[in-house]
Formats: structure tokens, sequence, C-alpha cells
């Protein structure tokens, strides 16, 4: 069998849209994890008190599930026959402040909520799509769910 194999949508489930369409989704979805990724890395670095340690360890933990999520993210849209090139990442300009560290990560991890929801509904038939979205989503809400227990409770020290 020569040439290039790509999305067999008899054998993998149907998408409700184009794979161009799911690709250019994904593409952005894979755009925001690296933002994310990056934030609650510079956010960690950039925070201040005694409890600094840690929220480095758990915000470190969260770039490193964002990693993990990129790497996924890239392999589907190669699988779909796009290229996953990321040229620019965007990390919002937040105020040095707990609170604003909390917001700021508080509304990306809340974009990719939304993205990955939009990728759930598109994946149609296609099983293997919707459940990678949906574990991610999942735990994004966890994320969602840790900066809203701790953003509450940590005192503002920068």
């Amino acid at each position: 069998m020569k040439g290039k194999i790509a999305h067999v949508p008899a054998r993998e489930g149907s998408l409700v849209v184009d794979a161009s369409v799911v690709c250019l989704t994904l593409q952005k979805w894979l755009e925001l994890k690296y933002s994310l990724e990056v934030a609650y890395r510079s956010f960690a670095d950039r925070s201040r008190g005694p409890w600094r340690d840690a929220l480095v360890d758990h915000w470190y933990e969260h770039a490193k599930d964002e990693k993990k999520h990129q790497y996924s993210l890239a392999m589907k849209i190669v699988g779909l026959g796009g290229d996953p090139a990321v040229t620019c990442i965007n990390i919002p300009q937040c105020e040095l402040s707990l609170k604003n560290f909390f917001l700021c990560l508080m509304e990306l991890e809340l974009q990719t909520i939304e993205i990955g929801r939009e990728v759930i509904r598109i994946s149609g038939d296609n099983t293997g799509l919707r459940l990678l979205a949906e574990e991610m989503v999942l735990l994004d809400s966890h994320h969602l769910d840790d900066l809203k227990r701790m953003g509450v409770t940590m005192p503002e020290s920068c």
C-alpha cells in the first residue's frame, strides 16, 4: 500500500466536521496548552511567601500535565494529517500578586475546558478523539478545582 494513510472515518469513527477543522481546533488547544504550561511555571517562579515551595511544586506538577497534553494533541494532529507547529506562546500579562496569578490561571484553564468541550462535540463517532478530549477536560477541571480551593485559602504575600 503506497501513499499517506490519514484518518479513515469508516474504521476510526466519523467526525462531525472535516478533519481539517478538527486539526485547526486541536491546534488552538495545543497553543493554549503551551501558554498554560509556561504560565504555571512563570507564576510559580514569581510567587513569594512561606508557602511558596509547596505552591511551586504543585504548579510545576500542573505544568507537567500540560506538557503531556501537548504531546497527545500534537500526535493527534499528525494522525489527522496536520502539522502541530507552535510558533508563538502567549502568556497573559499578570500583575505580581497571588490573587492575579490564580485568576489568570483559572481563566486559562476555563479556556482549555471550552476548547476541549468543542473537540468532544465535533468528535462524532471517533471514540479515540472523544475520550482523549474528555480525559483532558477532566484533568483541566481538576486543575481548576485546585486553583479555586487554593486561591481562597492562601494569604496574599506578593
